[in-house]
């Protein structure tokens, strides 16, 4: 029986998110092969090839690199991995479909609506697979939890909650995320959109919200949130809560998601050394999950990609996914600016 050759991609971007997506091509060696690290700074770029040639023990050099339109024209190089400041992420998204890449792209899409679905269209055209970059949609525990709800474990929802309030590193402060028109906005855009998409994929479409916004970590400039609290009125009826910080210091109980149903309600923990527990109308509550570990959310999203490519398996984090997360945060910042909630009515685009 032949084996099939291994998918050749390369990383580009090399900033502060791109070990986390070097240490997952590790896990993915047998099937894959990184041919480029590509960065607008070599240093960057040589670093990252460092870390990836420990982790991944090719003999062959991986290529350290500056010149994305050499990426572009190598016709042997597949897929594309983009961990890349937000503001270009259609740009450089259309210019790699365009040239016959699959392409994995972290959150958000991009930082419209519109944009995610003019990205989605291309990648339809030119028949190759966009995967919207959301690690906690492929992450074990979330899987799970899903498993749990469509199993209708915890009965008809009725509510749905979620925390996540840490202290962001300073490093994460600084350059573009300081620049809401590069960025998008601060931390409802940047970080708390991890838990806008598992509160769709757990509760359902979002139909309207309410949100308030503040600052407490002014290094971030006057625009650009880091603390924020939701409330939500989902398509089935039920409600839901988000706070979300990285202006508090420790974890705590931090970060956590709960859905509340009719017969039990179900505890997620997202980050390492998490559970997920169901504690059901009657009886002992049961461990759904024992154990999860933040790096693996990396891992299971490099994985699915490869399916995806290799196996023609369905996509489960879709370029639909990210444009709708984009449009509650986009509700949320009218929301806060205006006092008022703000609907959500369904979303129209080509594929629809």
């Amino acid at each position: 029986m032949s084996v099939a050759p291994r998918t050749r991609l390369a990383l580009v971007g090399c900033g502060l998110i791109s070990p986390a997506h070097i240490r997952a091509f590790g896990s993915q060696k047998e099937r894959m092969e990184l041919v480029a690290c590509c960065d607008t700074s070599l240093e960057k770029a040589q670093s990252a090839v460092e870390s990836a040639a420990a982790i991944m023990q090719e003999g062959d050099a991986i290529l350290a690199t500056m010149d994305f339109n050499a990426i572009l024209a190598d016709t042997t190089i597949e897929a594309l991995d983009l961990c890349l400041p937000h503001h270009i992420h259609k740009a450089v998204t259309l210019s790699a479909l365009r040239a016959g890449k699959h392409v994995l792209c972290e959150k958000p899409l991009a930082l419209t609506p519109e944009d995610c679905d003019a990205m989605a269209q291309e990648a339809r055209t030119q028949s190759r697979i966009l995967m919207h970059g959301e690690n906690m949609r492929t992450a074990t525990n979330i899987v799970t939890a899903k498993r749990a709800l469509l199993a209708g474990r915890v009965g008809t929802i009725v509510g749905i909650q979620a925390t996540y309030a840490h202290w962001q590193s300073e490093a994460l402060n600084k350059d573009w995320r300081t620049r809401p028109a590069e960025s998008g906005g601060g931390h409802l855009m940047d970080g708390a959109i991890h838990f806008v998409d598992v509160l769709r994929h757990l509760g359902g479409e979002i139909a309207g919200v309410h949100a308030m916004t503040a600052q407490y970590r002014p290094e971030l400039g006057a625009e650009c949130e880091d603390t924020a609290a939701l409330s939500f009125r989902f398509e089935g009826g039920h409600f839901g809560q988000m706070f979300a910080s990285h202006a508090s210091r420790g974890r705590g109980a931090s970060p956590v998601i709960t859905v509340f149903g009719t017969e039990g309600c179900l505890s997620v923990e997202p980050f390492g050394g998490g559970s997920v527990v169901l504690f059901p109308r009657e009886g002992d509550r049961e461990t759904l999950l024992a154990e999860h570990y933040w790096q693996a959310t990396f891992d299971n999203e490099v994985s699915h990609f490869l399916d995806v490519i290799r196996d023609s398996v369905a996509l489960y984090s879709t370029p639909e996914d990210g444009r709708e997360n984009i449009r509650v945060v986009l509700a949320a910042y009218e929301s806060a600016k205006s006092g008022r909630e703000v609907g959500l009515p369904k979303w129209s685009s080509a594929k629809d």
